[in-house]
């Protein structure tokens, strides 16, 4: 009897040991014995391609700056100032400011020049964001422009949702919109595919000028 139990307790030990070395972590040393071959790439199949990237924003640094300034003295833009620094300013904030600035301010709209405005009008779309979308159409169809011309000339065209969609018209140019997309001319955050005259550019400047000068 004493035999059986101490074979017994020999095979409970041996047991024991086993199990003990099956859930032991390996050794350091065993990871890199044979490492695992990596697969070799298929040269029929072409290596995904990254897309090009964005270029960097260029601001324009005077007019950015003044409406960067008055948008924080206002109270518009909370934080530091960074109208010495346009190119740090997120154009989502500032756009949205600029859109209350405009909202504030709208008797100011009454003394720009029609003529610069109109220009703005007829560039279309600075982005295909919706709310910009929308805010430059209502700033066309007050100018009685139509809506399909600009639309089928624009290089957006493929990626907007909003292609033809007509809007309600208003007896009057609303300077939250044009605030918008002033905005974004300034910072530079029109989309890439879009090429801003010095035309238009002149325009641009001359509505924030006139607008700033005339909110103060």
């Amino acid at each position: 009897m004493a035999l059986s139990a101490a074979r017994r307790l020999s095979t409970t030990t041996s047991t024991s040991s086993s199990a003990a070395a099956a859930a032991a972590p390996p050794k350091l040393s065993s990871l890199f014995r044979n490492p695992k071959p990596r697969p070799r790439p298929d040269p029929g199949v072409d290596a995904p391609r990254r897309g090009p990237r964005p270029k960097p924003r260029q601001p324009w640094e005077e007019e950015a700056g003044a409406l960067l300034r008055r948008l924080h003295e206002g109270g518009y833009l909370p934080g530091p100032d960074l109208s010495s620094a346009p190119h740090a300013a997120s154009p989502d904030s500032v756009k949205t400011a600029a859109e209350r600035f405009g909202h504030d301010h709208q008797p100011v709209a009454k003394w720009l020049s029609g003529s610069d405005l109109k220009k703005v009008a007829l560039f279309g779309c600075p982005t295909v964001e919706r709310r910009t979308v929308f805010a430059s159409k209502r700033l066309r169809v007050f100018f009685n422009l139509q809506e399909d011309k600009i639309c089928s000339s624009c290089k957006l065209r493929s990626s907007c949702k909003f292609v033809n969609q007509e809007v309600v018209r208003h007896n009057k140019v609303i300077l939250s919109d044009t605030m918008r997309i002033i905005s974004l001319f300034v910072l530079d955050a029109c989309a890439q595919q879009l090429q801003v005259t010095a035309e238009l550019k002149a325009s641009v400047c001359k509505l924030l000028k006139d607008t700033i000068n005339l909110s103060s």
